[in-house]
């Protein structure tokens, strides 16, 4: 009220000097003050009566509002606004106003698809020009018409460019011929399996088919990505029958943009198949390492035994003739056999089970190397030798014999400069690197150049162009001219040095301080000693439980009234008005009855993974197709992520949740979820046991889940940690983020140091990290044995641009933190930036690590943080009581949303919690009975027993939960998510 509603001085004289009477006089001051605010005149009857008296008391005439009654019909009210108008230098939204609004919303409408991202667009445009605001309805309606009229121009746009052979290709999809179940549309959605060899045969003949049938990549240019992705987005859910009732140029348009979407993803799909079945193979050879390991003995003095009588052989007398022919009646009928035990006893003896790998390939080896040949892949290096290799190893493939011969002249010459050590003696049969070989293991070398392109793939030495997951990360950075420009603002907005110079003497100065401050203290410190050279922590005492806490916890619970679920997301509702944010995803008005109580009943369907059928079998009336149809066509993940974003503002603004956590901090963790083995998402989990896919959370320090993410069981979380700065749009913006050793890697403490996050991670085996030193000349009384290395700080310097700029595209939104850190990994050789950032990240672990050593709060907070999230990974589990934390879903989208769906249910019964928390801690203070800040603090929102999961299930909207408090009001019924930030200020 105070800085938004308090006149100023100028702004009385205005008044005082355009009325002579009091009651004209207040109803100006609120007309201005309110305007200031909205951008439009409301009545004086609408304004909120503490804003109303705030600005009576301030102006000085507290008695004035008793003569508003007639105000908003007088003719002194026209007089007035005519008077703001002028003093404030804005105009009435007029004729040339309508124009503006219109080509706003157009122009915003060909980069921007949501209604409310136009609608505020074309706000901001009115504000800057200085006019009056229009009623909301125009704007809505505005910004309508223009998302309609620019899809409709880029529909025809797309259709026009296709060739009369595309388009008579796109039609032919949705026909059914008699003899089969399914159309071409059906096809083209079709999801890759497992990387089985069977499998990756036929999708890589369907990713041929579906490169038939999609158009060339130009018919979609100048086509912002925005309306692609909606584009295909919609086409994914619209069955055949659907898209033939369609208009021609938007049938046209939705179908080439999915079948672009869906071939850029079969690239990425065969790239992770092939990459998949390699390390498989490495797997299965692996594992055969440690069978033989364990039958080391045995094996080993059968060959000890054998050398024995061929020693004794050899020393028998006779002639030279007669000791080789007692040799070889030794040797000569298991010769083959004992070759290959002596090839295992090497490879045992050296740990090198490469030797191995020639078991496991000949099944696999077609389709491997039909993916090389399918697949086009290119170096983001100069090093070009392994694309070279590629192509000798596919001219290469028809040949039989085991050895390829050098020398002879019909064998073209081949760079082996990309083959590692221990892969040299196998593919050129010597050890002598320095010596060109005159020959190669033909499968050995078709073995290592596979090899060799699957960790090429992962670090992004090597791309795949056609796909979007593999390709080269140098197209997503920020232009360089562009970089100049926000280098400046990005060194100001996080307080990092930008200039090498003065970035590496700062980073060394903390490390050297660190040091420093972590020797003096050791002599006091009794929860850690060093011997041998290994610090070795003591156990920390637990922290005091608070007085009365079970006491407090058995009286709340007492008050917190029993609630069914569905009647929880109800209230949540009410409160909230979430459901807000769904809607046919074409764009048009919503068709559905009762469309609310449909939207929460698909939330608790697939939210607590029970199903279409389970549910319409639960709630009387209901079809699962019904549910169904609302998820494919009304739900996508944006929208549960803006639903998800209004309940995590809507919890931080009670009180209660302040006294568990400042919002400044949050952990990430991962949690198994079960899945069916046949999708390409699924992976068998060591840890674990049993097929499935993680679900990655971040929880916020006052337990709320700001992100949630989907991915692989052999995916490193980690990569994934820092996707929260764009993905996560809510007000609580945490600048420290905890985890577990999944969580980190030293290029992930690298970046995110550039992005000004403090990563402050649980890892197992702490003590077995390298701990680096500032300099060589840096010596310490008490912890000098811990260090065990330098840091190359001419690296960093001189890398510093680069691994800045990729910093800079993260904040600006060019690129996603997880699609760097996934190429930046310990399989590149070649990859400058990923060395640098390791560089960066040794420093920025040292850091950490002395001060986890030193300082035992850190490590409680560390712990408690982390346990946070273990609690939500429970949380979730219980509310995911329909189906036992199995996702039966078997297209990737759909495992997506569903937890998306469980993150947001999840987090609406937290935000219901809280509320009930605090009401029953009001009814306690009503009895007389008092609950200190430490017992309060103590209490968590994921409370079970009041909650009622399971019985017939009834959406009841005549049912009125207790209103929140004034200050928590319910947001607007509108789809605007939320209007753009402006004022109206004063011109005097």
């Amino acid at each position: 009220l105070d800085e938004l509603y308090t006149p100023t001085l100028f702004e009385l004289s205005f008044a005082e000097g355009s009325t002579r009477h009091l009651g004209p006089r207040m109803g100006l001051l609120i007309l201005l003050k309110t305007f200031q605010k909205l951008g439009y005149f409301v009545q004086i009857s609408d304004v909120p009566s503490s804003i109303a008296k705030h600005i009576a008391k301030a102006g000085g005439y507290p008695e004035a509002l008793k003569e508003l009654a007639t105000y908003d019909g007088s003719r002194t009210r026209s007089r007035h606004i005519a008077l703001i108008r002028s003093y404030l230098g804005v105009a009435a939204f007029d004729r040339e106003a309508r124009k503006l609004l219109v080509r706003s919303a157009v122009e915003s409408s060909r980069v921007r698809e949501d209604l409310a991202d136009i609608i505020n667009a074309s706000i901001e445009e009115l504000l800057r020009q200085r006019y009056e605001l229009p009623a909301f309805d125009t704007l809505y309606r505005a910004a309508k018409a223009a998302r309609a009229a620019v899809n409709r121009s880029y529909y025809r746009q797309i259709s026009d460019r296709l060739t009369d052979s595309q388009q008579q290709n796109i039609l032919s999809l949705f026909d059914r011929k008699l003899e089969e179940r399914r159309t071409g549309w059906d096809a083209v959605k079709i999801e890759p399996g497992q990387p089985t060899v069977k499998r990756i045969c036929a999708f890589l003949q369907h990713l041929r088919w579906l490169q038939d049938q999609a158009a060339s990549p130009t018919v979609l240019e100048g086509i912002p990505a925005v309306k692609l992705h909606r584009f295909a987005a919609e086409g994914r859910v619209l069955n055949a029958a659907r898209m033939q009732e369609l208009m021609d140029s938007k049938r046209f348009a939705i179908a080439a943009s999915l079948l672009h979407r869906q071939v850029n993803r079969g690239f990425d799909d065969a790239t992770d198949m092939f990459i998949r079945q390699v390390g498989k193979i490495h797997n299965s050879a692996k594992q055969l390492m440690q069978q033989k390991q364990a039958s080391y003995l045995q094996q080993s003095s059968e060959l000890v035994s054998t050398l024995r009588d061929v020693a004794v052989a050899y020393s028998t007398e006779g002639s030279t003739t007669d000791r080789l022919q007692s040799i070889g009646s030794l040797l000569e009928p298991n010769i083959q056999s004992l070759l290959e035990k002596c090839e295992e006893h090497i490879a045992l003896v050296t740990g090198n089970y490469l030797q191995l790998l020639l078991r496991f390939f000949p099944h696999p080896r077609r389709a491997l190397l039909l993916v090389l040949e399918r697949i086009p892949l290119e170096s983001t290096t100069q090093d070009k030798t392994l694309e070279q290799a590629i192509r000798f190893v596919l001219q290469q493939r028809q040949y039989r014999k085991e050895w390829l011969d050098l020398e002879s002249g019909s064998t073209p010459a081949i760079d082996l400069s990309f083959v590692t050590e221990q892969w040299w003696p196998l593919v050129t049969g010597t050890k002598v690197r320095s010596l060109l070989p005159s020959r190669l293991h033909h499968r050995y070398l078709e073995l290592c150049v596979l090899s060799q392109v699957a960790n090429e793939l992962k670090s992004c030495d090597l791309c795949s162009p056609l796909g979007s997951k593999y390709r080269d990360y140098n197209q997503q950075l920020i232009p360089w001219a562009q970089f100049t420009g926000e280098i400046e603002r990005y060194g100001e907005g996080t307080g990092i040095p930008t200039k090498a110079v003065d970035f590496v003497q700062n980073l060394r100065e903390r490390l050297e301080n660190s040091a420093r401050q972590t020797d003096a203290q050791m002599p006091s410190n009794e929860y850690v000693r060093i011997e041998h050279g290994e610090p070795t922590l003591s156990p920390t005492r637990g922290s005091r439980e608070p007085e009365n806490l079970k006491t407090v916890e058995a009286s709340v619970k007492e008050r917190m009234r029993h609630i069914d679920i569905v009647d929880a997301l109800v209230d949540s509702e009410h409160w909230l008005n979430w459901t807000r944010h769904f809607g046919p995803i074409s764009g048009h008005d919503t068709k559905l009855e009762k469309p609310k109580e449909r939207y929460i009943l698909t939330a608790f369907c697939y939210g607590c993974n029970l199903g279409p059928t389970q549910t319409a079998r639960s709630v009387k009336g209901l079809d699962r197709f019904k549910l169904a149809f609302v998820n494919q066509r009304h739900i996508t993940e944006a929208n549960l992520n803006d639903a998800i974003t209004t309940v995590v503002n809507a919890y931080v603004e009670f009180p209660l949740q302040e006294l568990w956590g400042s919002g400044k901090s949050a952990s990430a963790d991962g949690m198994k979820w079960d899945l069916y083995p046949q999708t390409l998402m699924s992976e068998y989990h060591i840890r674990y046991g049993g097929y499935g896919g993680i679900g990655y959370y971040l929880v916020s320090d006052n337990y709320i889940a700001l992100m949630s993410r989907f991915t692989t069981c052999g995916s490193w979380e980690g990569h994934y940690i820092l996707d929260f700065l764009q993905e996560n749009k809510s007000d609580v913006q945490p600048d420290t983020v905890h985890a577990d050793t999944q969580g980190q890697s030293t290029a992930i403490f690298g970046l995110a140091y550039l992005l000004g996050i403090e990563l402050m991670p649980r890892i197992r085996n702490w003590k077995d990290q390298l701990l680096f030193r500032p300099s060589p000349a840096s010596q310490y009384q008490h912890i000098d044995e811990l260090f065990s290395a330098n840091v190359e700080w001419d690296l960093i310097a001189h890398m510093l641009p680069d691994m800045l700029r990729v910093a800079v595209s993260v904040k600006t939104g060019h690129l996603l933190p997880s699609d760097i850190l996934r190429r930046l990994n310990s399989s590149s050789r070649k990859n400058k930036l990923y060395f640098a950032f390791r560089e960066l990240g040794r420093v920025v672990r040292t850091i950490f690590l002395l001060r986890f050593i030193s300082d035992v709060d850190l490590r409680r907070v560390i712990q408690s943080a982390t346990n946070k999230s273990e609690r939500f990974n429970q949380f979730v589990q219980w509310i995911s009581f329909g189906g036992d934390s199995v996702i039966a879903e078997n297209t990737r989208d759909e495992q997506r949303k569903f937890i998306k769906y469980n993150h947001l249910v999840a987090n609406l019964l937290v935000f219901h919690n809280l509320v009930t928390l605090s009401s029953a801690l009001e009814r306690l203070q009503q009895d007389g009975l008092k609950a200190s800040d430490e017992a309060l603090a103590a209490l968590t929102p994921y409370q079970t027993e009041h909650i009622n999961r399971f019985g017939n299930y009834m959406v009841n909207f005549n049912r009125a939960p207790e209103p929140l408090p004034v200050r928590f009001r319910k947001p607007p019924s509108s789809e605007l998510k939320g209007q753009a930030a402006f004022d109206y200020a004063s011109t005097g």
